[in-house]
């Protein structure tokens, strides 16, 4: 799942790896009108849980605290 907060953009897509799904995200810093979005941090993976839903949400928590933590 994609979407955008404050000023950046947030990939947290899960690994399906044999039924279990580890939430991990990808947070980019939204891109200016020349350039493109430049990935400011990788989570690695936040922990493995039974659905793809779990993860996300899991996921979705760690990287708007992160941003959170790192907006002005």
């Amino acid at each position: 799942m994609q979407f955008d907060y404050k000023e950046f953009h947030i990939d947290t897509s899960p690994l399906d790896e044999g039924g279990r799904y580890y939430a991990r995200a990808k947070i980019y810093r939204r891109p200016s009108a020349a350039g493109d979005a430049v990935e400011v941090k990788y989570s690695g993976d936040l922990g493995d849980y039974p659905s793809d839903a779990s993860a996300i949400e899991a996921a979705q928590r760690w990287a708007i605290e992160w941003c959170n933590a790192r907006s002005g």
